[in-house]
């Protein structure tokens, strides 16, 4: 069983069409389908916005449909100016960039007992690579690729200010919402996780208007790269066990 989320109904609707056998269920508010893609078992859940709705909806999906990886897909804003509306960011690292323990010495984005920065697992990064390779090489007006930090905060950003700090403090590459919420998630309780974004915006003072007008186009562009990682990474190890005494 394979988990993939995503925050809203644009970032999950295209998957769900192509899905068959499909169950449906409701846990904590969070409308779950399970089924098959492209004959590989999964569960797919629209979390809704935000950390703490990624973060429930993460924890019931780990609990009860006991996935064996799990990804976060969807969309964000951009913080690099050579970035194109569609370009596909894949995370290595996610931060929660809007934790401030900086009054008690701590860096922003660490607290006791857990990493600044979560490591998505190595390989599943490497097979997203490889599905959007396979995706997209040799397609007319294909979208770039890069891999690096995303930075989450319950905060949608368009803001020039906030999109230099954030580049500045976490080498971050994109924000968003969900990432390291789900990522702390998945990494507490031992399981491979990714977070695959598709741009939207580029974290600007236009941010919400680009949103809107790029939502479609990133969303396709995600689900043709769901598309081929989602056989790969069903291919992944069994569940780690959950790692203890981290920094």
């Amino acid at each position: 069983m394979l988990g993939i989320i995503g925050a809203m109904d644009e970032e999950v609707q295209l998957l769900q069409g192509q899905m068959t056998k499909k169950k449906s269920a409701v846990h904590a508010g969070v409308t779950v389908i399970s089924g098959k893609f492209k004959g590989v078992e999964i569960a797919l859940a629209q979390s809704g916005i935000g950390k703490i709705n990624a973060t429930i909806c993460t924890q019931m999906m780990i609990d009860l449909f006991k996935p064996g990886a799990l990804i976060f897909s969807g969309v964000a804003g951009g913080l690099l100016p050579n970035m194109r509306a569609g370009d596909i960011i894949v995370a290595s690292h996610v931060v929660e960039y809007d934790m401030d323990l900086t009054a008690f010495g701590r860096r922003h984005g660490e607290t006791p007992g857990r990493d600044r920065l979560i490591e998505c697992a190595p390989d599943l990064v490497a097979k997203a690579t490889n599905a959007f390779d396979a995706a997209f090489d040799g397609k007319k007006d294909a979208p770039d690729l890069m891999l690096g930090t995303v930075a989450s905060g319950d905060r949608f950003v368009q803001d020039k200010t906030m999109l230099r700090w954030l580049q500045r403090e976490f080498a971050a590459l994109a924000t968003e919402m969900e990432g390291a919420a789900f990522g702390h998630t998945c990494h507490l309780n031992g399981l491979p996780f990714v977070v695959i974004r598709a741009l939207s915006d580029s974290s600007g003072s236009s941010a919400s208007g680009d949103f809107k007008n790029n939502l479609h186009r990133a969303c396709q562009n995600s689900f043709h790269l769901m598309e081929k990682m989602i056989p790969l990474a069903a291919k992944e190890r069994p569940r780690r066990e959950r790692r203890k005494g981290t920094r």
